[in-house]
């Protein structure tokens, strides 16, 4: 399995699980969970009404209320729970739903140095989901750009659609989608990949680079039989990263189609979140993080109790 970096924007932190040693935890602590009930988490280049982000908080809602159906969210004890909404910044052209981050930050019960039982909301630990965002590059995906101007960017090879509406890339990226509409992205063909490659080349400053690039460049095009130019792209090249060979990540694109336009801007039309399938080494790290303390612990937990059955009603949130 190839791992593919997962990109980080404007601050935007998904799944952390970092090992912070702390205090005892205080795993029999009553637990609270709470839901930030706002309607200003709608980027500002984006124009929408109060009554339509209103009504798009309550969508929020049922979707926060699917994953409190994880059973240490439904057992809460040892951490307090708190969902909170943070606008999307990854809006490109041909976006139409309001889009927004949903992060469930996990803030766990410990003692203190001098004894006291205390927890923590500054920069928990954190699991996120994006919904209506079709560009998976700020998400908590594994995905990068291949090129930012042409909105072209790559994800997993490998992808299973477990049922409809429901696809899986590289075993933890989850899809949640309509599957009566047109694909949610497109393959980017080796025509198109090149000739993103030249003219970004050709707005290269300097001179020389821009030269040499372009001998490799053409280079590379003569190499691609012409039969296989109007095939799906592959980041399987060497200078221009563009090739065909299988089993490398394909070259996409957003398909503005998959939008049903007929539906209230505030309809969940698309949702994407990582839920990690290792269950072996999930279970390894739960017991490291309980051993040292770490107050990753309880979202060590909350992962490895994520299913399928859990999430399978988001596909009926999903219009």
């Amino acid at each position: 399995m190839r791992t593919f970096g997962l990109l980080l924007l404007a601050g935007i932190l998904f799944t952390k699980m970092v090992p912070v040693k702390a205090q005892p935890l205080l795993l029999d602590h009553a637990g609270t969970f709470e839901f930030v009930n706002r309607t200003d988490y709608v980027n500002t280049s984006a124009t929408f009404t109060k009554a339509a982000i209103t009504a798009n908080l309550n969508e929020l809602k049922k979707v926060v209320s699917v994953i409190q159906r994880n059973p240490v969210l439904a057992n809460q004890v040892g951490f307090d729970c708190r969902v909170r909404i943070v606008g999307s910044v990854c809006r490109y052209s041909g976006a139409y739903a309001i889009s927004a981050i949903l992060k469930f930050e996990f803030a766990s019960w410990f003692k203190n140095k001098d004894g006291k039982e205390v927890r923590n909301f500054i920069e928990p630990p954190q699991w996120s989901m994006v919904t209506n965002e079709l560009l998976p590059i700020c998400s908590p995906f594994s995905s990068s750009i291949f090129s930012r101007e042409h909105g072209y960017f790559t994800v997993p090879d490998k992808k299973v659609t477990v049922e409809p509406g429901i696809d899986i890339y590289d075993g933890e990226c989850v899809v949640i989608y309509n599957p009566e509409r047109p694909d949610y992205w497109l393959p980017v063909t080796v025509n198109e990949a090149f000739d993103a490659v030249k003219e970004e080349n050709e707005r290269n400053p300097d001179s020389i680079q821009r030269f040499y690039m372009n001998q490799f460049i053409e280079q590379e095009w003569e190499a691609v039989k012409p039969e296989d130019r109007a095939k799906p792209a592959t980041l399987s090249g060497m200078a221009t990263r563009v090739g065909t060979l299988p089993g490398y990540p394909p070259i996409m694109k957003v398909n503005p189609a998959y939008w049903q336009k007929s539906k209230p801007v505030s309809d969940i039309q698309f949702i994407v979140f990582r839920m990690v399938g290792n269950q072996r080494f999930l279970k390894q790290q739960c017991d490291e993080f309980l051993k040292s303390n770490s107050i990753s612990y309880h979202l060590a937990r909350f992962e490895g109790a994520m299913s399928l059955e859990i999430i399978r009603p988001l596909s009926n949130i999903v219009k």
